[in-house]
Parts: C-alpha cells; sequence; structure tokens
C-alpha cells in the first residue's frame, strides 16, 4: 500500500509539473503572440506615417507658386496673431505682399531702438527711398496707428527733406514725431496737409501748394524740385496716399512710393496717374 501511495503521489507531482509547463508554454505563447500584434501595428502605423509624410511632400511639390505663396502668408499671419501682433499690422500683407516680413518680424524687432540718423543713398535722382514699413521705424506708433500704417506722409518729407539738404536725422520716425507734436494728425490718423508746409519750413526749405501742368511738372522735375502728391483711389491707394515724383522723361516720371518697392522701381506714363493726383507741392532748397 505505501508503495502505491507513493507511486500516486508521484504521479501527481509529475502531472502537476505537466501542468505547470503547459500552462507555461500557453501563457508564453498568448505573450508572444500579443507582442508580435503589437509590432505588427506598430509597424503599420509606422508605414502609415510614411506613406502620410510622403503624400504631403508630393503634395507641397505640386504646389503653383501661387499657392505656395498664398500657404505662406496664412503661416505668417497665424504665427504673428500667436505673438499678439496687431491686427492693423497684419492686414498690410493684402495691401501688399512685399511687407510679408514685416510682419513676420514683429515680435523679434517691434522694441528695437529707432536709429537717430538714416542713409542719404538716393533712390531716383537726388532723392532717396524711404519705405514707411521699414523694420527700423515702421513699428514705432503714429497718432494711434503706427508709422507702417498710417505714416505715408512724413516719410515722403523725409525722403525730400533728406535729399535735399542731406540731413540725415530727419528720419521718418521724426517727422512723424513732428507731426504728432505739431497737431498735424486727424483723428483717423491722416496727415493734414499743412503739415508738408510746416515741416519743409522747420528744415529750410520752400513748399509751394498747386496742380500743375504737365509742362511745368516736368520743368520743376528737370530743376531737382521734387514734388509730393496727394493721391486718389488708383493705382497707389484704395483710400488717400501721398507719393514724390522725382523725374520727367519723354512723358514718364519715375515715383518714389514709401509703401511700395514695385511701384518705386518701375516708371510711369505720366498721363496714367495724373488723375489721381488730388494736390501737388513743389519742395525746392529755399
Amino acid at each position: 500500500m505505501k508503495e502505491q501511495r507513493e507511486r500516486q503521489k508521484t504521479r501527481r507531482l509529475i502531472l502537476g509539473t505537466a501542468i505547470l509547463i503547459l500552462a507555461a508554454g500557453i501563457a508564453g505563447g498568448f505573450a508572444m503572440a500579443h507582442s508580435s500584434r503589437e509590432k505588427a501595428r506598430e509597424e503599420q502605423q509606422r508605414e502609415q506615417q510614411l506613406r502620410e509624410e510622403q503624400e504631403a511632400r508630393e503634395e507641397e511639390e505640386q504646389l503653383t507658386p501661387e499657392e505656395e505663396k498664398a500657404r505662406e502668408i496664412a503661416e505668417v499671419k497665424e504665427q504673428a496673431r500667436a505673438e499678439g501682433c496687431p491686427e492693423e499690422i497684419i492686414g498690410l500683407i493684402d495691401q501688399n505682399e512685399e511687407t510679408l516680413d514685416f510682419v513676420r518680424d514683429y515680435a523679434e524687432n517691434k522694441d528695437n531702438p529707432v536709429p537717430e540718423t538714416v542713409e542719404a543713398s538716393t533712390g531716383n535722382g537726388a532723392i532717396p527711398h524711404y519705405l514707411q514699413w521699414d523694420e527700423r521705424w515702421g513699428y514705432s506708433s503714429y497718432g494711434t496707428s503706427t508709422i507702417a500704417s498710417s505714416g505715408c506722409g512724413p516719410t515722403c518729407m523725409s525722403m525730400v527733406i533728406v535729399g535735399l539738404t542731406g540731413d540725415t536725422t530727419a528720419t521718418p520716425y521724426r517727422l512723424a514725431k513732428y507731426s504728432e507734436e505739431n497737431g498735424f494728425i486727424d483723428g483717423e490718423n491722416n496727415t493734414y496737409w499743412a503739415f508738408l508746409d510746416s515741416a519743409a519750413r522747420q528744415w529750410g526749405l520752400s513748399c509751394q501748394e498747386g496742380m500743375m501742368d504737365e509742362e511745368t511738372l516736368a520743368a520743376r522735375l528737370q530743376a531737382g524740385h521734387p514734388v509730393i502728391c496727394s493721391m486718389l483711389p488708383g493705382d497707389f491707394t484704395d483710400g488717400g496716399h501721398f507719393i514724390v515724383l522725382t523725374g520727367y522723361e519723354n512723358g514718364q516720371v519715375t515715383v518714389n512710393d514709401p509703401f511700395s518697392i514695385s511701384n518705386t522701381e518701375k516708371t510711369w506714363n505720366y498721363s496714367d496717374i495724373s488723375g489721381q493726383i488730388k494736390e501737388m507741392w513743389t519742395v525746392s532748397r529755399g
């Protein structure tokens, strides 16, 4: 009997061990299967991600230049808003895409000190070309606006003063402050016409207001007297704007537009823009 019990005990032990081994094997198999499924799933996800990235690259490569520019503009606007850039400045892009970098650089450069002097390198003729949205001063306030948005008048006067007098301290920023301090800006941030005569006299120049025929205009420009123009809606503005006429030859004029590089780099048939001129000021050395 004792031997029989020992044999039964041994069989039970062997059976239990076998069951444990079998269970462990089954569990291991399940674990391996689960691990394999996880690896397969991760591999599928990686492949899907790679496909999506490839499709995105292919889609990007297929964008037209216009679509690429539109996407860049949208990205710059989104980033500018995230950085707290005023909508007034962001909106400059819709008026002129040349301002894209100016808007993009708002957060980085808005608090930079404004230089006390400006370069006197010439643009057209003897009159240098400055932009109201130049990052050196464009972020600065003008009234309740900015020089970039509303400072065409002071910027035009700066060009003329520097060109005629060589005074490189007559920056667009300084002229904007002169306008503010002397009450030449209205509640909508428009510059009063009287600013032009006052600023000219302040810097020892003569300023003669009045429309003129093409022959007179040609003579004055050829004599080196720039003519500031207040513009009606048309090629240069949707509202109001100041530009500087800097030269005349064979019916064509050169222009310094404080809001546009492209407008400044081309010549204009005077007959095409004369009807857009609201008023003129001839500026000369006193």
